[in-house]
């Protein structure tokens, strides 16, 4: 849930992020600023409560809870994969729509950032198409900043996963965690706290080593 959730946010949140700087003051920027600024503000608890009233209960299309149906074990192959698949769309949902929110509104910032930079107007008198200038000149430099946020996101997930984890009763490492700290399972909740510890230590190898890939001035050679 976590990896699916990260990739999604990062194809999500970007565009929309670079459309609203691109569009500044527009319906489009203010349509997407409000969208980025209910996932920032909405509990978690609140907008999955929230969804499974409406998709679990009132249209009857998701089962309330649990990672799999009654009768997983008669499916086949393929019916298996997409009875998971089934119950994991409203928790990816949940994931996704909350997340998107801060990367949407930081890349937005960032990119308005750099489309007022004196070599982005002398670009532009160039004569270069909007595109080029955008997506070569403009959106190669909001990413030295976009790493920071991506490789920070990755304990985030794990810990968000465990309130979403709870609500809908998938057994998966933030449900565990949860239930180990009501149970008082002390060596588990160690284990968790030391497992996202190292989550944001990745995370930091991880943008430091994106560094690289986008300046070239931090390359070692």
């Amino acid at each position: 849930m976590g990896a699916i959730t990260m990739v999604l946010e990062i194809i999500i949140a970007i565009p929309l992020g670079i459309i609203a700087a691109k569009k500044q003051y527009s319906k489009t920027d203010y349509t997407i600023s409000v969208l980025a600024l209910a996932g920032i503000s909405l509990p978690t608890f609140f907008f999955a409560s929230l969804l499974k009233l409406v998709f679990c209960i009132k249209l009857g299309w998701f089962d309330l809870m649990g990672l799999v149906g009654r009768n997983y074990e008669q499916l086949s192959a393929w019916g298996k994969f997409l009875d998971k698949a089934d119950h994991l769309f409203l928790p990816i949902l949940t994931l996704t729509i909350l997340s998107i929110g801060g990367l949407m509104r930081y890349t937005r910032t960032n990119m308005l950032e750099v489309l007022n930079a004196d070599y982005i107007r002398t670009a532009r008198a160039k004569g270069l198409s909007e595109r080029k200038v955008i997506y070569h000149h403009a959106f190669r430099n909001t990413l030295i900043p976009l790493v920071t946020i991506i490789g920070g996101s990755l304990p985030g997930l794990f810990s968000g996963a465990m309130i979403t984890e709870t609500l809908y009763s998938i057994p998966g490492i933030g449900y565990t965690s949860y239930q180990a700290m009501v149970g008082g399972d002390i060596p588990f909740s160690m284990f968790y706290l030391t497992f996202l510890a190292v989550l944001t230590l990745l995370g930091n190898l991880i943008s430091d080593i994106l560094y690289a890939v986008v300046d070239p001035r931090v390359r070692i050679s």
